[in-house]
């Protein structure tokens, strides 16, 4: 009877440890399953589409989202958010980026994500959705070429359990949009100290030029050359803040505020007269053979104050027009303002 209630006690104790390693490996599994940690962020951006008369029509979009902490795989689809992760070292987070053709697009300062191991996601304009269905990133970082409704929808369906971030700054306000992005993405990486030091460098790259443009007293003219064709941006638009923040004077005050600027002639540049002429070549910038300066050969404008003196600044394209927004890039945009400054 005594071998009997002792062999009974110990399949007893036996069950109850058999209990406990089940209700420990319970507990663990049940707190892998909560999943990492998040951090909530405002998803604020205006989504654009054209309407069946061929006008544009839009809709805001206001959120607050849940974003993973440290997330393993990222696809970015904003170039200035890109150099913003590169500079916070995390890189190993991308999973793919839109490259063009040959990495065609690609800016000098994300030549680092030319390798393979960056999924090339297609272009800004065309994204590779069957790659992105492939990668099934964790987070979809979009900007303003991506916010239509059937993009945000193929996004949507190739990584249904991504969260679609929009992080490209708006014209109105920009530096603070930049500043706000790049906080934005430091949180998300756990590295809210490091986003608030690129935001202080931003803010000093700032002050610096803001006095220089302070201490001139020339008007400036900002062109974007598209093949052959010239389009002049002016304050409140794309390229407001040289205007709106940094104080150069505009040659005109009504010049168009629309994305893609306001169509001028030779005539139009040499009656506005501009000391300081910005010059983009949106044709380099997406793989065209075209340079603003050979566009600006004329002999119309041959007596503008700009060219006589030899003010006019070739603009790094792929830097302007394809990644701007991020705190470094918006940094390398502030030197070459310093730069047509100092010529």
């Amino acid at each position: 009877m005594k071998k009997f209630y002792l062999l009974f006690t110990v399949m007893v104790l036996m069950v109850l440890a058999a209990c406990g390693n089940g209700e420990s490996t319970s507990e663990s599994e049940a707190s892998e399953s909560e999943g990492q940690e998040t951090v909530e962020v405002e998803n604020q951006f205006t989504i654009s589409d054209e309407s069946s008369d061929g006008e544009e029509a839009s809709e805001e979009v206001s959120e607050t989202v849940e974003v993973p902490v440290n997330p393993e795989k990222v696809a970015v689809f904003d170039y200035g958010a890109l150099s913003t992760i590169h500079e916070l070292g995390e890189a190993d987070s991308v999973v793919g980026l839109p490259k063009g053709q040959s990495a065609s697009t690609l800016p000098d300062e994300l030549e680092a994500f030319q390798g393979d191991e960056y999924a090339n996601l297609g272009t800004l304009k065309d994204p590779d959705f069957e790659k992105i269905a492939e990668l099934q990133p964790e987070v979809i970082m979009i900007s303003g070429r991506q916010a239509t409704s059937a993009m945000i929808d193929e996004f949507e369906k190739a990584a249904p359990d991504a969260q679609v971030l929009y992080v490209a700054p708006s014209n109105e306000n920009y530096f603070e949009e930049v500043k706000h992005y790049t906080q934005m993405i430091g949180d998300i990486y756990d590295k809210s100290s490091e986003a608030e030091s690129l935001n202080a460098d931003l803010d000093s790259k700032i002050e610096e030029v803001k006095q220089k443009v302070a201490d001139t007293d020339e008007t400036m003219l900002f062109i974007m050359a598209n093949e052959g064709e010239l389009s002049a941006h002016g304050p409140g638009g794309r390229y407001g803040f040289l205007f709106d923040d940094l104080g150069f004077e505009p040659v005109d005050e009504e010049i168009s505020t629309t994305r893609h600027g306001q169509a001028i002639s030779y005539e139009y540049i040499n009656d506005r007269n501009p000391g300081i002429i910005l010059a983009l070549d949106r044709g380099s910038a997406i793989g065209g053979e075209s340079s603003s300066s050979t566009v600006l050969d004329n002999n119309v404008i041959q007596d503008v104050d700009a060219i006589k003196n030899d003010r006019v600044v070739d603009l790094d394209a792929k830097l302007w027009y394809l990644a701007s927004g991020g705190a470094m890039t918006t940094i390398g945009q502030l030197e070459e303002i310093e730069q047509a400054l100092e010529q």
